[in-house]
């Protein structure tokens, strides 16, 4: 908005209204402005004439608006006469002043030197400095790309310090597009150039010549794009699948990697995906892994079955085995598990494990349906206890046959769930016994603790293997001191005995009876 462009077939003129600095410079009534005495005294100074320093005694007082009046003027002139007059003048002025801030004036000299270099006539572009300021020079340098004045482009920004990565882009983009050179040759070159420049994306470049119909091109420029995640998009795009998921496992990015993954098992068929993962470990890895992460069973099982991993495929079949709410169904996939499994000689023992938890599963599932409860995920002994518990003692025994558990873990289970049914008549028959597998001391343990103690005492004399004196302290746990106090007598234990009669009381029915029991055992 700072004038109007006059385009005729011979000239290009720029009518604008003259700026108030260059008026006060040069228009009529300049005699007496600072900046307008400023000039004439670098004029004196050039012709070596004292009158110069009589000038600038003359406007010391506003030297510094004179200053910067003759900076914003020279960036208002087109001559470059002009432009360094004015400069000329001001430097002359800063550098009597004590005390002057340089930098608008080393920011006119650049600017001027870039306007200088784009209006002239080989390049065309007579930016004033005010469309200058509005269009910025890194636009300015964009117009000049689009007119391919890359060597130009390429000094105002080592000039001005502006990146170059762009500008050279820009051309190798360029180069693949328009150049009739061959792949290799315009490779090199392009390579040659740009190799070691800071910034440079040869994925910008090989993209520009993909789309040019140019694929091995593309693909040569890719192998110099340091960044994996801008070589593999371009790579997935112009559909070299097996090379982006190579580049980026050779990244180390490992959600690159997965999404190279999910674009191919998107696309390929099954078997196709399996071959591309097989021959890489890592990619065959990642994706076993994020299929366990998100509970992908058929995809898993696929991959085992592809690799003939028949462990590994049978782990899955069990672990959705212990996620199925029915017996049936998870018998069926123990089934499945046992069947991969049975021409495997390494997995001996796990078919074997396998086998039972199935023969486990379909019995719990029958006493789910006959019986009164549900059994359905319980262990081999917690269904024995279960079924001793609510008496059902055939189930119970042909379980323990057809798992051969032996007698000691039996008896065992069988006495903790008839304690816990409080089944005390049958643990009075089962104290007939002439032997225990278990011992006696779980019988006296366990009823006593179940707050039987009349039944628990009568375990303690079938103990064997006990401490001396232990025997009195199980018949003491019972409540039975003339018991306890028959033990210490027997066994000459007189100061057990003497702490019985204690306890109990010298006057009482049960202290007297001790203290009767002890009399002729312990005379003094």
């Amino acid at each position: 908005h700072d004038g109007a462009r006059l385009i005729t077939n011979d000239f290009c003129e720029f009518l604008e209204r003259v700026p108030s600095d260059s008026l006060e410079v040069f228009g009529h009534a300049s005699e007496s402005s600072p900046s307008s005495i400023l000039l004439d005294a670098v004029g004196q100074l050039e012709m070596s004439s004292p009158k110069a320093d009589d000038y600038i005694q003359l406007i010391r007082p506003n030297l510094t608006e004179a200053v910067d009046t003759c900076v914003n003027a020279a960036g208002r002139e087109f001559d470059t006469k002009w432009q360094k007059r004015l400069l000329k003048a001001a430097s002359f002025g800063k550098s009597v002043l004590d005390i002057y801030n340089s930098d608008d004036f080393v920011d006119m000299c650049e600017t001027l030197r870039v306007l200088n270099a784009v209006r002239d006539y080989e390049i065309g572009i007579p930016l004033t400095f005010e469309q200058y300021l509005r269009l910025t020079p890194e636009r300015l340098i964009q117009r000049l790309l689009s007119r391919h004045d890359y060597l130009l482009a390429l000094k105002i920004a080592g000039y001005l310090k502006l990146p170059s990565d762009r500008i050279y882009v820009h051309w190798a983009c360029t180069k693949v597009r328009i150049g009739a050179e061959d792949d290799d040759t315009i490779c090199r070159l392009v390579v040659e150039r740009l190799s070691g420049k800071p910034g440079i994306s040869f994925e910008e470049i090989a993209r520009a010549a993909y789309h040019e119909g140019r694929v091995r091109l593309a693909t040569e420029l890719l192998n110099h794009e340091p960044r994996g995640g801008r070589q593999v998009p371009l790579l997935l795009d112009m559909e070299e699948d097996e090379l982006a998921l190579d580049k980026a496992i050779e990244s180390g990015d490992t959600d690159l990697t997965l999404s190279v993954l999910l674009h191919l098992k998107k696309k390929l068929p099954l078997a196709a995906f399996f071959r591309a993962i097989t021959a890489r470990p890592t990619a065959a890895a990642m994706v076993e892994a994020a299929a366990m992460m998100e509970g992908d069973n058929t995809l898993l099982k696929d991959m085992y079955y592809q690799d003939d991993r028949r462990i590994d495929g049978a782990n899955v079949f069990i672990r959705e085995s212990l996620r199925q709410p029915d017996a049936r169904t998870a018998s069926d996939k123990l089934a499945l598990a046992a069947k991969l499994l049975s021409d495997t000689k390494e997995a001996t023992l796990e078919l074997h494990a396998l086998k039972e938890t199935t023969t486990l599963l379909r019995m719990q599932e029958a006493f789910d349906r006959d019986l009164t409860d549900t059994f359905t995920g319980l262990s081999v002994n917690e269904t024995l206890f279960k079924l001793i518990r609510l008496g059902y003692n055939s189930q119970a025994k042909k379980m323990q046959s057809e798992f051969k558990v032996p007698d000691r873990v039996a008896w065992w289970i069988r006495l903790r769930a008839l304690v816990a049914k409080r089944e005390w008549n049958e643990i009075e028959e089962i104290a007939k016994a002439k032997k225990s597998p278990i011992g006696w001391e779980p019988f006296f343990n366990l009823t006593l603790q179940a707050g039987n103690p009349r039944l628990a005492a009568v375990f303690v004399p079938k103990c064997t293997g006990l401490e001396r004196g232990e025997t009195i302290t199980m018949y003491e746990k019972c409540g039975m001191r003339v018991r306890a106090a028959e033990e210490a007598v027997r066994l000459k234990d007189a100061e057990a005995w003497q702490r019985l009669l204690e306890a109990a009381g010298r006057g009482s029915q049960e202290g007297k009876e001790i203290e009767r029991l002890g009399h002729a055992a312990f005379k003094k």
